[in-house]
């Protein structure tokens, strides 16, 4: 079995990988058209996200996913937000391995989905602050979609769609984990696909 169907296999449900997908998907495949007079700096920094994953989608590969959630994306910010009540077990010193192995994790899931990603672009309604309102461009004849953006520290922190945000969703998906594997945060590396060494090196007291 290959890592990236381990990773989807391991997920709560397909329909949350989907889900997850199509969140992330939305958040940076941006082709931004302001439709306020008004700057807005957010949307910009929505767009320059957008063009990167685009670029990534046509490859289809975890790498440039990698690489544009690295330049574009807060995921430091997502991946503590993800762990909730379960920071606290989450010793400082592994906190950068954390988030490198959540950004894999993300983006092996957005390249085993991207094909099924069906958009062309997503225009900006309004910005209000560092939150972008937008719509989804849908292909073939849907009707546009609404989404909104979080822009923190001049990258996308978090992507609602269908009134489901992606960090929320993590969360859900983290949290469950977790439990399964006795509240130990040594279950959660695991499954983000950390290695023995390092998995060792965590839940002790």
């Amino acid at each position: 079995m290959s890592a990236s169907t381990t990773i989807l296999a391991s997920m709560p449900s397909r329909r949350t990988a989907m889900a997850l997908t199509t969140a992330i998907m939305l958040g940076f495949s941006v082709n931004v058209t302001t439709v306020e007079a008004a700057p807005c700096p957010a949307g910009a920094v929505a767009e320059r996200a957008g063009n990167a994953l685009v670029k990534a989608a046509r490859t289809k590969s975890p790498s440039a996913f990698a690489s544009a959630l690295r330049k574009h994306a807060d995921m430091r910010s997502i991946a503590l937000f993800a762990l909730g009540k379960h920071r606290k077990k989450l010793p400082k010193a592994q906190e950068g391995t954390y988030v490198k192995l959540t950004s894999s994790y993300v983006s092996k899931t957005l390249a085993s989905f991207s094909k099924k990603f069906r958009a062309s672009s997503v225009e900006t309604v309004r910005c209000r602050g560092k939150t972008v309102e937008g719509k989804l461009n849908q292909l073939g004849g849907r009707p546009p979609q609404k989404v909104i953006f979080r822009i923190k520290r001049g990258k996308v922190s978090d992507v609602n769609v269908q009134n489901v945000w992606l960090a929320q969703l993590l969360r859900s998906n983290f949290s469950s984990v977790i439990k399964k594997g006795g509240n130990k945060m040594s279950a959660l590396f695991t499954h983000l696909g950390a290695g023995a060494s390092v998995v060792a090196k965590l839940d002790v007291r």
